[in-house]
């Protein structure tokens, strides 16, 4: 509180108030406004000092406070309005919608989305009408009248309103309300399309390609190479600069969850080079046979010693490695069709397959902006399809680690033996997986670019993509084949899993025996983490991407026959986890990954 020095003056002031003498007038009246987007009184400010300018932006423009602004003094609230922009009228009438007047709205939780720029997260003030069931935020709703840029197009654009809707030459998508025209070229465009790339280099594609606003083609129709579905050549797309390449794309696909980086015209393109020609991790290659294969290498991944080239293994040599894993891919060795390399030492088993010792050390992935580098990774969550890795791994700039299962999966398009049709990969694709039933609602999946036409809505992740086709399992003593639908007409009350014994969805993918008519979901085959070597990990500490209820960290340990203490149920393998310092085991499948797990290892 305070009061007049005087002793004589009984005035006095709240210490908010006394803050703000300068915005009570000559009868000690506050300038308040009440505002319909706030449900606090505002108090102006002519003058705001730096302090408050950088708290926020404008609520209705979303601009900074450099000017005059209504605040809300409750302590709990963050609303600032530009002076200007408190007194906006209720009734806007605006040249693109003369039918009625908006009306000017406070965001709500159910907010449609804004016909213009299309976003539904948005928290700015927005004009609405009603009867025609049209919503347009206020930063889109008075875009500014010349857009010149020489950079991306050689005339200035100048603002059209439109009553009507209208097919952008720069996209080929319909518009809404708003639009950019150049009296010179004739086009008319969206007003984000007046700020397209001339030419861009997508994760897509392994040439350059460049925007044109009208596709000159013998082909009375065209595809686009991302989508497959229909081009139209009358309005704009990206097309590839080489002469002898065909490819063609939409600009809203090439441009794509930003999976594409902008090239400058005046910029020569290097010499095409692929992933091969860069080098692999081999670093010296100490004898090779007749046919010019290295026979002895050096690789960097396992400097220490040699690794020789071994053939293909038989039947009864593959139930000796069925123990045996490639320290590369994770793959096990019993179901090796292909040459191997071994480590030339007696006490060391450390194996890799020929086709993994040749990786090259720089890819570029489709799905991954930016060059991705091959290492060596005790343990790490694979960025594509989620699992749990030991062995190569490919890591982008910001250190997200990729599996060579979905490194190997060289294109956004395939096809699939479960399915008809070829399936594209859709960064936004919702929905369930056919193969295991799990929700891709982060991640996208590969999906029937089919459409309507096919029976439901097919999807594909990365973890059923890259399933093993052939895998060993004590259950039988045959190679177990991954199998997509049940072929057998019957009661799918009857399907059950040879392992577990729990019922099976007949519908999902499971691993079959066709000569023991053996069936078991994949998770009981594989187990929960197939491609981590536990072994490996025995002394070392459990790493943090995982959480467990104990206090102190736990080690990998080899133990058998013990009760996990978190669990109850027996250890019936001999890897474990146990801390040092209690009488704490527990099973390593009874600790939590983190969801934050993908992020680096």
């Amino acid at each position: 509180m305070y009061k007049c020095s005087s002793n004589y003056c009984y005035f006095r002031l709240d210490i908010k108030c006394a803050l703000l003498l300068h915005n009570i007038d000559e009868n000690f009246n506050f300038r308040e406004l009440k505002h319909f987007g706030h449900q606090h009184p505002l108090t102006l400010i002519e003058n705001p000092d730096d302090q408050l300018v950088s708290r926020a932006d404008c609520y209705r423009c979303r601009k900074p406070l450099v000017e005059s602004l209504y605040v809300c003094l409750q302590s709990e609230c963050r609303f600032y309005l530009h002076k200007k922009c408190a007194k906006l009228p209720a009734l806007v009438d605006h040249p693109c919608h003369p039918s009625h007047p908006f009306i000017l709205q406070c965001p709500s939780r159910n907010l449609p989305s804004c016909k213009v720029c299309e976003e539904d997260e948005y928290v700015g003030l927005f004009l609405r009408c009603s009867p025609c069931k049209l919503d347009i935020h206020i930063k889109c709703a008075w875009p500014p009248p010349i857009i010149e840029d020489r950079s991306h197009h050689d005339h200035p654009f100048l603002r059209f309103f439109r009553t009507d809707m209208f097919t952008c030459n720069a996209c080929g998508v319909d518009g809404n309300y708003f639009s950019y025209i150049c009296p010179i070229c004739n086009i008319q465009v969206h007003p984000n399309c007046t700020s397209l790339p001339h030419i861009i280099k997508t994760t897509r594609h392994h040439h350059r390609i460049i925007h044109k606003y009208f596709l000159q083609s013998n082909q009375k129709e065209v595809d686009c190479q991302i989508c497959f579905t229909q081009v139209k050549t009358k309005h704009g797309s990206f097309s590839c600069l080489k002469q002898d390449c065909n490819f063609v794309a939409h600009v809203k696909c090439a441009m794509e969850d930003d999976m594409y980086d902008v090239i400058d015209e005046n910029e020569e393109e290097e010499e095409e080079s692929s992933d091969e020609k860069l080098g692999s991790m081999i670093t010296s290659v100490i004898e090779r046979n007749q046919n010019g294969d290295a026979t002895k290498i050096q690789h960097s991944c396992h400097a220490q010693h040699v690794l020789t080239l071994l053939s293909s293994i038989d039947e009864d040599d593959a139930l000796d490695l069925d123990d045996k894993h490639c320290d590369g891919c994770m793959l096990s060795m019993s179901t090796c069709n292909s040459s191997f390399y071994s480590c030339c030492e007696a006490e060391c088993d450390f194996l890799l397959h020929k086709t993994c010792a040749e990786l090259p050390r720089i890819m570029h992935l489709w799905f991954q902006r930016g060059p991705c580098t091959l290492e060596s990774v005790d343990f790490f969550f694979c960025g594509r399809c989620d699992r749990l890795y030991s062995g190569f791994a490919y890591k982008s700039d910001e250190g997200r680690p990729y599996c060579l299962r979905c490194a190997r999966v060289n294109s956004h398009s395939l096809t699939f033996p479960g399915h008809p049709h070829t399936l594209v990969f859709d960064f936004k694709f919702r929905g369930k997986c056919n193969g295991c039933g799990a929700r891709c609602d982060d991640d996208g999946a590969f999906k029937c670019y089919r459409g309507k036409d096919c029976t439901n809505k097919f999807g594909l992740d990365f973890a059923c993509i890259t399933l093993p086709e052939t895998t060993r399992h004590k259950c039988d003593q045959h190679l177990l084949t991954l199998a997509f639908h049940e072929k057998k007409q019957q009661d799918p009350e009857q399907h059950y899993c040879d392992v577990c014994e729990e019922k099976r969805d007949p519908n999902l993918w499971f691993y079959h025996c066709a000569i023991c008519d053996k069936s078991a979901h994949p998770t009981c085959v594989l187990g929960e983490y197939p491609f981590f070597n536990k072994k490996k990990m025995i002394g070392s500490t459990l790493p943090n991407l995982f959480s467990h209820p104990h206090e102190h960290d736990l080690n990998f340990v080899k133990k058998m026959d013990e009760i996990c203490s978190h669990c109850g149920n027996l250890i019936w393998e001999d890897i474990a986890v146990e801390c040092k310092h209690c009488n704490y085991i527990i099973h390593f499948e009874c600790c939590e990954p983190y969801p934050w797990r993908q992020v680096i290892c």
